[in-house]
C-alpha cells in the first residue's frame, strides 16, 4: 500500500509540474500569435500602398523607405515564427515525456489494482470476512479488521475511478500532441514561404537603392522642392495655431478672472485672515471645466491614441534629421509623413472642436482640431467633412485623402501643447 501511495503522489505530482509548465508555455505562445497577427496586418498594409506606386511605375526615395520598414518587419516575422516552432518543439517533447512516465505509472496502478482484486477474490465470502474479524485476541483488534476490509474497499473504488481519469487524461494529452504537430508542420510551411518572400524583397530594395544611388542629384532636387512647399505649409500652419493660441489664451484668461472676482465676494472673510497663493495654469487654453477634462483625457491617452488613418506607414519622422539615402540633405518636419491608400478616411484622434478648416498653400485641405490646450493638424486631404467650429469625437472621419499624379496619398499629422511641437509617434497607438 505505501508503494501505492509513493506512485500517486509521484503521478499527481507530475501532472501539476506539466499542467504549470504547459500554462506559462501556452501564454507566452499566444504572445507571440498576437504580435504574429499584427505584424501580418502591417505588413499587408505597406503591400497594399506600395501597389499603388507600382501601378505608376514610380519607385521613390519615399518608397525605399517604406520597403525598408517592410523587409524589417518581415524578418520580425520569421522571427517569431521560428520561435513558435522551437516552443513547440519544446512542448512535443515535454508532452511525450509526460505520456511515457504517465503509461509507466497507469501501468503500475493496474497491476495494484489487479493485486487487490486477486485478494478481494480470495476473500470474497462473507462468512470469511466476519470468521476473519471475530477471530481477533480482543475488540480492538477486531475494530481494526473491520476497518481493513472498509478501507480496502474503499480504496478499491478510487483506484478504478482513479485509473478511470487518468486513462482519459492521456487520451487528451496525446491528442493535445498531435494537434500540437499539425502546428509546427502549419508554421514550418509558412516560416519557409515567408522566408522565400523575405529574400525576393531584400532584392527589391537593393534595386530601388541603386536606381536611387543613380539618380541622387535629381531626387535631392525634387526634395528640395518638396521641402520648399512643405515650408510654406507649415508657414501657414504656425500662423493659424498663433492666432488660435492668443484667442483662447485670451478667452480663458477672461473666464478665469470673472471666476476669481465671483470667488473673492463670496469668500471675502476667509480672504482677508488667509493670504492666497496665486495658482501655476497647467491649462491656459482651457477656459471651462470640460475642456480642462477634455486636456486631461487627451493626456491620459498619451501613447493609446488612434492612428488618423486605418492603413499608414511613416514615412518620415519628427524633427531635423538628414534623409536616409541622400547624403547632404536634410529634412525638418513639425509631424510626421504617413503615407496611406488611396481614398483613405482621414479622422480625428481625440474629441475636441475644429478650429479651423481650409485650404493650403498647394490647394488641398487642412484641418486644425482643438482637444483644450491641445492641438492636432491634419494636412493634404482632398475634401473635408466638418467646418470650423465643429464639435468631433474620436475616429470621426473630417476628409478624404488626396492622391498625387504618382499614386501617392500622404498626409502631415502634428500634436502641439499650445505652440510648443509634440512628437507624434509618442501620442498614437503603437
Amino acid at each position: 500500500m505505501k508503494k501505492l501511495k509513493y506512485i500517486l503522489t509521484v503521478f499527481f505530482t507530475l501532472a501539476v509540474a506539466l499542467s504549470s509548465t504547459l500554462q506559462v508555455q501556452g501564454q507566452n505562445r499566444q504572445k507571440l500569435e498576437n504580435e504574429k497577427v499584427k505584424l501580418e496586418k502591417e505588413i499587408a498594409s505597406m503591400n497594399a500602398i506600395l501597389n499603388e506606386t507600382k501601378k505608376k511605375n514610380k519607385m521613390s526615395a519615399t518608397e525605399l523607405q517604406i520597403i525598408r520598414k517592410k523587409v524589417e518587419q518581415r524578418q520580425q516575422l520569421v522571427n517569431n515564427i521560428t520561435t513558435q516552432v522551437n516552443m513547440l518543439n519544446s512542448q512535443i517533447q515535454t508532452t511525450q515525456q509526460s505520456i511515457g512516465e504517465s503509461y509507466r505509472n497507469l501501468e503500475v496502478m493496474k497491476q495494484n489494482y489487479a493485486q487487490m482484486l486477486r485478494y478481494a477474490q480470495k476473500n470474497k465470502s462473507s462468512a470469511d470476512r466476519l470468521l476473519f474479524i471475530f477471530s481477533a485476541k480482543d475488540y480492538h483488534e477486531a475494530y481494526q479488521r473491520y476497518m481493513f476490509f472498509r478501507k480496502f474497499g474503499q480504496m478499491q473504488r478510487q483506484q478504478m475511478a482513479m485509473i478511470q481519469h487518468k486513462t482519459q487524461e492521456l487520451s487528451n494529452m496525446t491528442q493535445d500532441l498531435l494537434d500540437k504537430k499539425k502546428s509546427q508542420s502549419t508554421l514550418l510551411k509558412q516560416e519557409q514561404a515567408h522566408a522565400a518572400t523575405l529574400q525576393k524583397e531584400k532584392q527589391q530594395q537593393e534595386k530601388v537603392v541603386r536606381d536611387i544611388k543613380s539618380k541622387e542629384k535629381q531626387i535631392a532636387q525634387q526634395i528640395q522642392q518638396a521641402q520648399a512647399k512643405k515650408k510654406k505649409l507649415q508657414q501657414q500652419i504656425n500662423a493659424l495655431i498663433n492666432a488660435e493660441v492668443k484667442k483662447q489664451q485670451q478667452i480663458a484668461a477672461k473666464q478665469k478672472a470673472a471666476n476669481n472676482k465671483t470667488a473673492a465676494k463670496t469668500n471675502t472673510s476667509n480672504a482677508s485672515n488667509t493670504k492666497q497663493q496665486p495658482a501655476k495654469e497647467q491649462y491656459a487654453m482651457s477656459a471651462t471645466a470640460k475642456e480642462v477634462e477634455i486636456s486631461k483625457g487627451f493626456e491620459g491617452n498619451k501613447g493609446r491614441l488612434p492612428w488618423p488613418v486605418d492603413k499608414g506607414v511613416i514615412v518620415s519622422g519628427f524633427g531635423k534629421h538628414e534623409h536616409p539615402d541622400v547624403k547632404g540633405t536634410e529634412i525638418e518636419n513639425l509631424g510626421i509623413d504617413i503615407r496611406t491608400t488611396k481614398g483613405s478616411a482621414v479622422k480625428s484622434v481625440f474629441e475636441g472642436v475644429v478650429c479651423v478648416a481650409c485650404n493650403g498653400p498647394n490647394g488641398k485641405k487642412l484641418v486644425i482640431i482643438r482637444h483644450g490646450d491641445y492641438m492636432t493638424v491634419y494636412t493634404n486631404m482632398e475634401s473635408v467633412c466638418v467646418s470650423d467650429g465643429t464639435k468631433v469625437t474620436m475616429g470621426q472621419k473630417i476628409g478624404t485623402i488626396s492622391t498625387n499624379e504618382n499614386g501617392q496619398s500622404e498626409m502631415n499629422f502634428q500634436v502641439r501643447k499650445g505652440v510648443k511641437c509634440q512628437n507624434p509617434v509618442l501620442w498614437l497607438r503603437r
